[in-house]
């Protein structure tokens, strides 16, 4: 179990904030039962559900990646479920979204990559190609492109610039004046950065990447959980 602290950050916004739009943007630093609270309060929000169905896709794509060990049937069943209302969506964010629930899916059933990781990459060009500047999407084809083989162009040395760029849209990013679009993704790339640069061996690089995040949000998990023991394992 993660210490209660990685979260006193976030645990303090969610009680002081209840903007539901607000809370969509850092779901990433909310705790599991947060976010399912957070699930709960989308579904009564008053907002029509053309308006809400990101928000519900994202957070089943943010739980669905933090509990595929501990849970991995529901998990399973939260893929499928998302993947069939929402793979035949013309938006953008959604379809990157979409590529990035293909890529959990491929965890739970290797056998599939072969068909499974091209139609990812196709929905995340796609999405990029109709909306180059968004953040969101460089940083989901880049952790998809993080997790396939080397001997098909994936790994850490590919995923680098995708997430360098990631980091690169979301601080030139201009807020949207509709509450609703998705504007998470700054401190998610830091973080993947971070992490891709360890497993890349650029160590001393994933300190300054680490260090900017920490800047921003010093009660990380992300950077707590995921970054530091790959760095100490590495002597770093």
């Amino acid at each position: 179990m993660r210490p209660l602290v990685l979260f006193l950050p976030a645990v303090l916004c969610f009680a002081q904030d209840g903007n539901v739009p607000a809370q969509l943007a850092r779901a990433q630093q909310l705790s599991t039962d947060q976010l399912r609270s957070l699930q709960a309060r989308l579904v009564l929000d008053p907002a029509p559900a053309a308006k809400k169905a990101y928000g519900s896709l994202y957070l089943d794509y943010v739980l669905a990646s933090r509990l595929r060990a501990e849970d991995p049937k529901g998990t399973r069943d939260r893929v499928e479920r998302s993947l069939k209302l929402s793979e035949t969506s013309h938006d953008p964010e959604t379809q990157a979204l979409v590529g990035a629930l293909l890529g959990l899916k491929i965890g739970f059933a290797p056998s599939l990559a072969m068909t499974l990781s091209p139609r990812a990459m196709e929905l995340f060009d796609q999405a990029l190609a109709q909306r180059p500047a968004s953040p969101r999407i460089t940083l989901l084809k880049a952790i998809h492109v993080l997790h396939m083989p080397t001997f098909v162009g994936g790994g850490a040395e590919a995923a680098v610039p995708l997430m360098e760029s990631a980091v690169r849209l979301a601080e030139q990013g201009v807020p949207s004046s509709d509450a609703w679009a998705p504007t998470w993704g700054r401190l998610e790339s830091l973080g993947w950065l971070a992490y891709a640069q360890v497993e890349n061996n650029q160590l001393p690089e994933a300190r300054k990447t680490m260090d900017r995040l920490l800047a921003l949000d010093p009660g990380n998990g992300f950077i707590a959980t995921m970054v530091l023991p790959r760095l100490q394992a590495k002597g770093q």
